[in-house]
């Protein structure tokens, strides 16, 4: 038998909530478990990011991982390499949770909590985005405040910002909106 995960993503800190559901396998890595979160939340991978793991302790350190080239360039102390740890070492039981912060100028912060742990006879259980609610913040929009701006200039086709903001973009964007056949798609195309 094969351990599953089922995960809840959610984007913390903004409202209305931004979130995921998403299966993997228990022996996901955290660079998988980074890939699969730039794919479900709309994300373009050219910022830095870490992993957190929450503790009780206030006194104490979270342990926390990062890719091995930010661990050679950035980081130092108590920063372990991602790709050498995996959910089954890190959860143990439901409502376990990560957290996993994105672009560290933005700001965005996403809780990744342990939802659910079933079993499969086949190895073959690639990961997937089983729901979720609206679109994730573009890149580089200035994190929650300038996320908020945003969408309240776009709203408003007689804000004065509005075409700069259309420009800005460069494409359609509604908050609202999100599309699970695409991001099935973009994680056949990386994990099959």
């Amino acid at each position: 038998m094969y351990t599953i995960y089922n995960l809840r993503i959610e984007l913390l800190e903004i409202s209305p909530l931004i979130w995921r559901e998403v299966r993997v396998p228990a022996n996901f890595r955290l660079d998988q478990l980074h890939t699969l979160i730039q794919i479900v939340m709309g994300w373009e991978d050219c910022h830095l990011h870490e992993f957190e793991v929450p503790g009780d302790d206030p006194m104490g350190d979270p342990p926390r991982f990062a890719p091995k080239h930010t661990l050679d360039d950035l980081f130092s102390d108590g920063v372990e390499d991602e790709a050498k740890a995996s959910l089954e070492e890190l959860f143990s039981k439901v409502d376990d949770r990560l957290i996993y912060t994105y672009d560290f100028g933005d700001d965005w912060r996403h809780e990744i909590r342990l939802l659910d742990i079933q079993t499969a006879k086949s190895p073959d259980n690639p990961p997937r985005c089983l729901g979720g609610e609206r679109a994730g913040p573009p890149e580089d929009c200035g994190g929650l405040p300038g996320y908020e701006h945003f969408v309240k200039v776009l709203s408003d086709p007689g804000n004065e910002e509005y075409e700069e903001m259309k420009d800005w973009i460069g494409r359609e964007f509604d908050p609202e909106a999100f599309d699970l056949g695409a991001m099935e798609k973009g994680l056949r195309k990386v994990f099959g």
